[in-house]
């Protein structure tokens, strides 16, 4: 390239340049055939089968699984994910290895009732209160410790009323069962806004994310909370750490816990909220409480 004339140079580097953007869009094929063979696989699909539910010709699953498939189309991507059952993370995770931009649309009814049916096993296992929530927040499962900490029944109206509706408004509404339990609100409210903001980062280009935003801000203490927060210097890294919160239990006095989200791996779209224990009361009450469970449900 050195000792070529001015015009010999830059047909080689174009051509460069075109072998290049090649190289780059094979790789990503392998890699996204890659996973999609595992995704199949794992669902114990095989090619035929797969190729006929989603009415392929024969062999074109393999040369997509291959790399050799120069661009599958998104629809024929989205019928072959569909075929092998893949989850919204799955076929998030796919699409966006074959270069296709994925938003983030909330979970219908369907999806919820897998992903409350998904959870359920692990959150009755946790010897601890958790729950389960959506995108936008909204309760969709919990154990049998929730609402022992909130001085509830099993099967409670207040309880039921907060299912499907944003857990956030009932931390920040004074008139929930959630919020006047709180023993130290200017410390819990403020981390739990910090949370918010660094979970809701990916979505908030999505248009459901300045709808919810608005109802939360329509919340007065809300609102004040989240004036403030904006006022304070973006974090030095993105971990933050697990929010404390101090709740006054009814028949039990002051239960202190330590809240950890945790996002279901097939559909990151829901997550598990745990509340640890953080100190030596309120590890032996949730004990108890595991312990009485248990006894409960050998009867």
């Amino acid at each position: 390239m050195l000792g070529g004339a001015p015009g010999e140079v830059i047909v080689i580097e174009v051509e460069i340049w075109r072998r290049m953007r090649a190289t780059d869009r094979q790789r990503l094929n392998t890699v996204g055939g890659a996973r999609l063979r595992a995704l199949r696989e794992a669902a114990g699909k095989t090619q035929l089968w797969v190729e006929a539910e989603a009415e392929l010709g024969s062999g074109y699953l393999q040369r997509i699984e291959s790399g050799r498939v120069a661009q599958p189309g998104r629809a024929m991507l989205e019928k072959i994910l569909a075929a092998i059952g893949a989850r919204y993370s799955e076929r998030r995770e796919v699409l966006e290895q074959f270069g296709y931009a994925v938003s983030t649309p909330p979970p219908d009814a369907s999806e919820t009732e897998w992903a409350r049916a998904f959870c359920q096993p692990e959150l009755d296992e946790a010897p601890f209160p958790a729950y389960a929530l959506d995108c936008l927040h909204r309760l969709i499962a919990w154990n049998a410790h929730v609402p022992r900490m909130l001085g509830l029944q099993r099967i409670d109206p207040h309880l039921e009323g907060l299912a499907g509706r944003s857990i956030l408004e009932a931390w920040f509404d004074p008139s929930s069962p959630l919020s006047h339990r709180v023993v130290e609100p200017d410390v819990f409210l403020p981390a739990l806004i910090r949370a918010f903001r660094s979970e809701m980062e990916p979505n908030r280009s999505e248009p459901w994310y300045s709808a919810l935003l608005d109802r939360l801000l329509s919340l007065p203490r809300f609102g004040e909370f989240w004036e403030r927060i904006e006022q304070e210097s973006s974090p030095v890294s993105s971990a933050r750490a697990l929010v404390p919160v101090r709740l006054k239990v009814a028949d039990v006095g002051e239960m202190q816990f330590r809240l950890s989200a945790e996002h279901l791996v097939r559909d990151a779209r829901f997550r598990l909220i745990y509340f640890f224990p953080s100190d030596l009361r309120t590890m032996q009450q949730c004990a108890d409480w595991a312990s009485a469970s248990g006894r409960t449900s050998k009867r």
